[in-house]
């Protein structure tokens, strides 16, 4: 296993400063097993039951959780080049929180079992976002495109849980996959026509507004530099013949140029380590890497490598952007909100078609007038107004996804409205609407 040098993009070893956001010595990434936390270390902050605002952070302090290992590390890779597996073993080695790659279908299950693609036939067109399964059946789906905005989406919403793991916990975070590279699929699905030049062009708008918004890079990103013809070798072992259809030689290809534009803008604010994953190295080695990188290096005139991670200097900045990462309320305003849709054929939804869909939730799958987290015979308990929270109207502090359920009281519509009991339901819409 090798030091790549892709495009002269990867450079897993930068010179060296002793500046650093968590001591006055530079302190790097260690074996599990290494760690040593002082006999003041705060327990972790249980941020997905409490979420955390201002007065929280009178009592728990942000920068008392980090230690050596609070740390976000990233892999990324082509499809097939063995992320999963690598990502898993760094996390147990390194006694870090591991997050797989989001798919759909972490929002399409809700908290009561429902699985709403089980209600699709039910549902209008607009409202069955395909899962990558039904992708990979009909790529050239009108729905393309509303998948890949709902990808984007969540990753986005993923990478701050990512953030707010670590600011909450202490505990450094293994994540696959980023936002920040997620246009390598935009970029393939558009090379194959899978999505059109209108909502290409709006993806890029709208991922220009919203990776800002994340303001932390990741410390390290891990890319496996995987040759094409092995990914396929890998796909095709996985035996899912719509993958193996869709996921092509052309678009594994699109993928591979694309992540040198990734690298090359990740490389502006993180470590890099490339490897040469031709043959699946060693994880041992892999670790001695990052044990040997210096994670706290910073310094005003080196550039915006850990820029993010070392500029905030007092409790009050930490405890700012921990809870801007916990609540997301913020993030994703000033991402998405005020961004039009109405030139964006693929993204258009049919206001009757909410409605409808809105109609489908009480009448046939929630089977209540009422939202997520307040319907009493799920066992959902009713605590007033201490419910109610910035952003959402959901009764915890903290979502994991705003796509799966705290989506759904933000929609509304002149048929639901003033029908909070949905008796204007009509099950034959979709059919007459079709």
């Amino acid at each position: 296993m090798s030091l790549s040098k892709i495009g002269g993009l990867a450079n897993g070893f930068l010179a060296c400063s002793r500046a650093g956001i968590m001591s006055n010595q530079a302190r790097n990434v260690v074996h599990k097993s290494l760690l040593r936390l002082p006999s003041d270390h705060p327990e972790p902050w249980d941020y997905k039951k409490l979420g955390f605002n201002y007065i929280d952070g009178l009592k728990d302090d942000t920068q008392a959780h980090l230690n050596a290992n609070s740390r976000l590390i990233v892999v990324e890779g082509n499809i097939g080049s063995g992320k999963t597996t690598l990502a898993k073993q760094l996390a147990e080695q390194l006694g870090f929180h591991y997050i797989p790659e989001f798919r759909m279908d972490d929002i399409l299950v809700d908290r009561y079992g429902n699985d709403l693609r089980n209600f699709y036939h039910l549902f209008p067109e607009r409202y069955r976002l395909p899962d990558m399964k039904t992708f990979y059946k009909n790529p050239n789906g009108q729905l393309s495109a509303a998948m890949q905005d709902r990808i984007f989406n969540s990753r986005f919403d993923q990478y701050l849980n990512a953030l707010a793991h670590i600011m909450n916990t202490g505990q450094g975070v293994v994540l696959e996959r980023t936002p920040h590279s997620d246009f390598i699929f935009a970029n393939a699905m558009r090379d194959k026509n899978y999505i059109g030049h209108e909502y290409f062009k709006h993806y890029y708008y709208v991922r220009k507004n919203a990776i800002p918004q994340l303001h932390f890079w990741p410390h390290l990103v891990i890319y496996l530099n995987t040759p094409v013809n092995k990914c396929l070798e890998n796909i095709k072992r996985r035996g899912n013949v719509d993958e193996i259809a869709t996921v092509d030689e052309k678009y594994l290809k699109t993928i591979e140029e694309s992540y040198k534009d990734s690298l090359r803008e990740f490389k502006k604010h993180s470590k890099i380590l490339a490897y040469d994953w031709t043959k699946p190295g060693d994880t041992d080695a892999v670790v001695e890497d990052i044990e040997r990188l210096d994670l706290d290096f910073f310094e005003w005139h080196s550039g915006e490598v850990m820029e993010e991670w070392n500029t905030i200097v007092d409790a009050v900045g930490w405890n700012g952007w921990r809870q801007y990462a916990t609540s997301k309320y913020d993030a994703r305003m000033l991402a998405f909100d005020g961004i039009d849709t109405h030139e964006v054929g693929e993204l258009y939804v049919n206001p009757r078609d909410t409605g409808h869909f809105l109609h489908v939730m009480r009448k046939e799958v929630l089977k209540s007038p009422y939202g997520y987290g307040y319907i009493a015979k799920n066992g959902d308990h009713q605590n007033g107004t201490s419910n109610w929270h910035t952003g959402h109207h959901l009764p915890e502090p903290w979502y994991e996804y705003y796509y799966r359920e705290a989506y759904y009281d933000d929609l509304t519509s002149h048929e639901t409205s003033l029908d909070l009991d949905s008796d204007s339901y009509d099950p034959d819409y979709v059919h007459h609407h079709h």
